[in-house]
């Protein structure tokens, strides 16, 4: 998905080691007609690894956006974990603060074991909830970084984020990531 984010946008790639695993900067050069400049837009791709979530912190304050990449067609083992990662996204101070949007992006919706994207929202909405319960039971004093999510006493729904979160679904592979193009396009400000 991260190379083929647009086949007909020319960027380039630089790619760092950090803690064992890549972390990857993809400048796409997106032009600005009316100006006639082009505009760098580096879109960092930071791996899910547990180990890797402190560096995710380090570029937040900066983002126009988060893309969070979820596997369609292995959605379901890796369910709880998603759920949890978008979750620590989704109630960071700095995203809520600087109403950072959200794009859900389920990958590998061209496979036919794939799950639907209202599936994915809807059992990620469900498990994110879990979260904000057994989460908001814990004193606020335990949590530092965090802002709390959703409506109390209602269940939780991405429309109740103070940021826009959309979930859009495509295939990287096979070069269908118009929804992701769309969101940088969007977001981006020339």
């Amino acid at each position: 998905l991260y190379i083929n984010i647009n086949q007909r946008l020319p960027f380039f790639i630089q790619t760092y080691s950090f803690s064992g695993c890549n972390i990857s900067y993809l400048t796409l050069l997106l032009f600005t007609l009316q100006k006639g400049k082009v505009k760098p837009v580096h879109v960092v791709d930071v791996p899910g690894h547990a180990r890797l979530k402190p560096k995710l912190d380090e570029f937040l304050p900066r983002a126009a956006g988060v893309v969070f990449v979820v596997d369609a067609q292995d959605f379901l083992s890796s369910m709880q974990a998603a759920a949890e990662y978008l979750y620590d996204i989704l109630t960071k101070a700095t995203v809520v603060k600087k109403r950072i949007p959200v794009l859900i992006f389920c990958n590998k919706t061209d496979k036919v074991t794939a799950h639907s994207k209202e599936f994915i929202k809807k059992q990620l909405e469900k498990e994110v909830n879990k979260l904000r319960e057994s989460r908001n039971a814990i004193s606020s004093a335990d949590i530092t970084d965090e802002v709390e999510l959703g409506v109390p006493g209602e269940a939780f729904n991405f429309s109740q984020c103070q940021n826009k979160v959309t979930v859009a679904e495509g295939a990287g592979l096979t070069g269908n990531v118009s929804a992701v193009e769309q969101f940088i396009r969007e977001h981006v400000r020339a």
